[in-house]
């Protein structure tokens, strides 16, 4: 099922969008501690590839289960639904960051199958009655016949036919050749865009697409989290 997730303005809390994590659950932990995040009315909201590469990717499971946290499917969430269903490519997605899937025990593989599967492709966030907030891992599928947000909402969750559904997903999960050509056209329908995938040396703005991948799967990298309101851009270093 490929689906899309609203969510109804925070009035009392604040709500942040944080960049790919990939197993780096400690950081985003820690990050989290330095925002001062509460639980009880703030909000957070990942880019998918939440998970490989890095030391915790097991944790996804613990991350997914918390009230406050909400994210998109990633083109890695997506291997390890593709590995665990046997219809991935095991051997690229172990030289991806992949090997801790394959061993894990059955029972464990099949609760990260249901549990990302279940995530949205799309993610939106009404902040009030006229503007709303769009996530997408890779990059919006602007492939619908009005090529504006309700298009690649309507193609993502099959409207516009199978066909240009496998399109849609193929560009939500896994293109980049909007950032690869600087291309600053804004999104139509939505606000702000924010996506990961594509990992940028500090959070990037495009239009109105916000790229929040800052790497903090390399050495040099670091895990960014922006506080959608304010804009405000918190970033903290794999090396912290």
């Amino acid at each position: 099922m490929h689906r899309t997730a609203s969510f109804p303005p925070n009035e009392q809390g604040r709500d942040f969008v944080v960049g790919d994590v990939h197993g780096h659950f400690e950081l985003l932990a820690t990050a989290l501690d330095k925002l001062d995040f509460n639980t009880e009315i703030d909000r957070v909201f990942s880019v998918g590839d939440l998970i490989d590469r890095g030391p915790d990717s097991e944790n996804v499971l613990h991350w997914l289960a918390k009230p406050w946290f909400h994210a998109v499917r990633g083109n890695h969430e997506q291997m390890v639904i593709d590995g665990i269903c046997g219809c991935g490519d095991k051997p690229r997605h172990i030289r991806t960051g992949g090997a801790w899937l394959y061993e894990l025990n059955l029972a464990i593989q099949d609760q990260l199958l249901n549990a990302l599967q279940a995530l949205p492709l799309i993610i939106e966030i009404d902040l009030s009655a006229n503007k709303t907030i769009g996530i997408v891992h890779a990059q919006a599928p602007m492939i619908g016949p009005n090529n504006d947000w309700q298009g690649a909402k309507d193609a993502i969750t099959g409207k516009l036919g199978k066909q240009v559904q496998q399109q849609a997903l193929a560009q939500a999960l896994y293109a980049r050749n909007k950032i690869e050509q600087q291309d600053r056209t804004p999104i139509t329908g939505i606000h702000e865009l924010y996506v990961g995938h594509s990992t940028v040396p500090t959070v990037t703005r495009l239009g109105n697409v916000v790229y929040v991948d800052t790497g903090c799967s390399f050495s040099d990298g670091a895990l960014s989290l922006v506080e959608i309101s304010s804009r405000a851009v918190f970033n903290i270093g794999v090396t912290q």
